[in-house]
């Protein structure tokens, strides 16, 4: 494509008729009959489909204009005004008008653990406990799922927040033996860090007092050593190996739903990180699958577990994680570091101001870390790691640094996710390393509900939280995403959380650290261009630019014109994947 002219409204360029070749329209009966018939040889530079609005973002601008986006085949051949759009307009393309819905790029959520997230939102493989404001409320619910469901194997409770009880802590085995004591119950922490078992559960997969703590573990015990029924960090995969593993064609079912519904909101790709929290074979696989055949619309960029470097070669790994003909690809590697601040899992410089007694630990062994680290880089391989306390960001921030000092850059675009607490003297290094931060806001709204973040850490600290802006400033490409499925899909709690920083009751309308709020346009630049970019992909998608693939999504309205309470409101009226329409409201 013959790119090269910039207008004040957008990029747009006329496509060379040789490289992008139409395809036959789907709506071609909109000619008369009357109509002398176009050439052949002017036909092929025409748009299958023209999408104009009063409001379109590119991705890469400060704003919405009026115009539109020309797409013929899987890929866009213009994007500006209305008179850049004309030339590609003929009797067969089909022109649709939205109006003052905003038109921009799909949405691109750069974090998913899409597999897990598929299983905990399926309503009759879990019952969903993020609202529940008491531990009682939440046992309450969970009985009715088990009465609900008699031959579900496992009674499995999802998104527990324990902070907004009136005793914030994880309930032990024998709390949860009171309600349900002969059928397993597995509880999860919204943050998916900590977990509670009955003692049915706990004795259905043989954990006892004598059972080691896993690498990057704990088992709780009492003062006496015996269970308490409490399970952090990877501890938990005792228990969800058995959970996460149902029938084949539950997991068909689950996963193409869930790929729908993230259709239905805008999004066109999703980043999937290990762990995928299953313990299926070849989760990936089954993706590629469905995706072949048409029952999973989305692009999958898989970043699978680091250690496997440790064993596998390069050309082992790839060969792995190949699918060809498919949008299911692999991108590089993701390992946790730490856990999360609000119960002192996360690994911290200094101790925390509610625990002085601790700084956190890692959840795996640091030089462990380094060493895959180093591996990657010399393969040139992306590599993202979990870090959420300013002595992680630390950690990790050096080990890329002396990646590159050895290996060089290679073209790595590394990504540290979550970013939560960072020292102002790591703030340069992100962009100076092309360390690109991942961050998924609604987590921050999370922690702003109850103060857990500020009792954590203290006041000092707590203004070095979720740094969008700084960041930004920095010269840093931030990604945005959800961690789904520790919270929901909905890309617009993330856009609102980056946005205004303030509870979605408006209770706190002045802002949690207001200097950090950003932009509208930058919170969408970093859901499209900064994900894409992220993830080796800015050169196919994650903006409207002619060449480009047609990943197009359509908000049912301008969400820069929007109060706060609407943007949370906001959804897809249509999203197209290379051309192709995969939901329309």
């Amino acid at each position: 494509a013959d790119v090269g002219q910039t207008s004040e409204h957008g990029l747009w360029a006329r496509a060379d008729a040789g490289a992008l070749r139409s395809q036959p329209s789907a709506h071609a009966g909109g000619a008369s009959a009357l109509q002398p018939k176009m050439p052949e040889e002017a036909r092929m530079d025409k748009a299958d489909v023209v999408i104009k609005s009063d409001a379109v973002f590119t991705g890469d601008g400060l704003e919405p204009f009026k115009g539109g986006v020309a797409v013929r085949g899987d890929k866009i051949v213009a994007c500006g005004d209305d008179a850049h759009l004309a030339p590609f307009i003929g009797p067969d393309t089909e022109v649709r008008d939205f109006g003052d819905q905003l038109v921009m790029p799909g949405l691109i959520d750069s974090h998913t653990h899409f597999a897990q997230g598929a299983f905990m939102t399926d309503p009759d493989f879990a019952v969903n406990l993020i609202d529940c404001t008491s531990f009682e409320m939440a046992m309450e619910r969970v009985v009715a799922f088990a009465a609900d469901h008699p031959d579900n194997e496992w009674i499995l409770g999802c998104q527990i927040i324990q902070f907004q009880w009136d005793v914030p802590e994880m309930p032990t085995a024998a709390m949860i033996d009171e309600y349900i004591s002969d059928r397993p119950v597995f509880l999860q922490q919204v943050d998916l860090h900590t977990f509670s078992a009955n003692t049915c559960a706990i004795n259905k997969v043989g954990v006892t007092s004598q059972t080691p703590d896993p690498a990057g573990g704990k088992i709780l015990k009492d003062a006496d050593g015996n269970l308490t029924g409490v399970f952090s960090n990877n501890a938990g995969a005792f228990f969800m190996d058995e959970v996460y593993d149902p029938a084949p064609e539950v997991v068909d079912a689950s996963f193409a739903k869930t790929a729908r519904r993230a259709n239905a909101l805008g999004i066109t790709t999703v980043g999937m990180v290990n762990p995928t929290f299953v313990s299926m074979e070849n989760p990936y696989a089954v993706l590629a699958g469905l995706n072949a055949k048409g029952d999973l619309p989305l692009r999958v960029f898989l970043y699978t577990d680091l250690f496997e470097n440790e064993s596998l070669t390069l050309e082992q790994i790839k060969e792995k994680y190949a699918f060809p003909g498919t949008q299911v690809e692999w991108h590089g590697f993701k390992q946790f570091l730490d856990g999360v601040c609000s119960d002192h899992t996360a690994w911290m410089l200094e101790p925390y101001s509610n625990a002085p007694d601790t700084c956190g630990e890692p959840a795996e062994e640091p030089e462990r870390i380094r060493a895959a680290i180093l591996r990657a880089q010399e393969w040139g391989v992306d590599t993202r790691i979990h870090a959420i306390g300013d002595r992680s960001v630390r950690f990790v921030l050096d080990c890329f640094e002396e990646g590159e000092r050895l290996h060089g850059k290679r073209d790595c675009r590394h990504s540290m996710e979550h970013n939560e607490t960072v020292q102002p003297e790591d703030m340069p290094r992100y962009a100076e390393l092309g360390v690109c931060p991942g961050m998924q806001p609604w987590h921050m709204l999370l922690d702003m509900a109850d103060l857990a973040k500020d009792e954590a850490v203290g006041p000092e600290r707590a203004a070095l939280s979720w740094p969008l802006h700084s960041l930004l400033a920095s010269g840093a490409v931030v990604h945005l995403g959800s961690d789904f499925p520790v919270v929901g899909l909905e890309p617009m709690e993330e856009v609102y959380g980056a946005v205004f920083r303030m509870l979605e009751d408006g209770s706190n309308p002045e802002g949690w650290f207001p200097q950090e709020r950003i932009t509208m346009a930058e919170a969408l630049r970093a859901y499209t261009y900064g994900s894409a970019y992220a993830m080796h992909a800015e050169d196919r998608i994650g903006t409207l630019a002619c060449g480009k693939q047609a990943d197009i999504c359509v908000l049912d309205r301008n969400l820069f014109d929007c109060e706060p309470a609407e943007v949370l409101e906001a959804t897809a009226a249509l999203t197209m994947i290379a051309g192709k329409v995969v939901f329309e409201a």
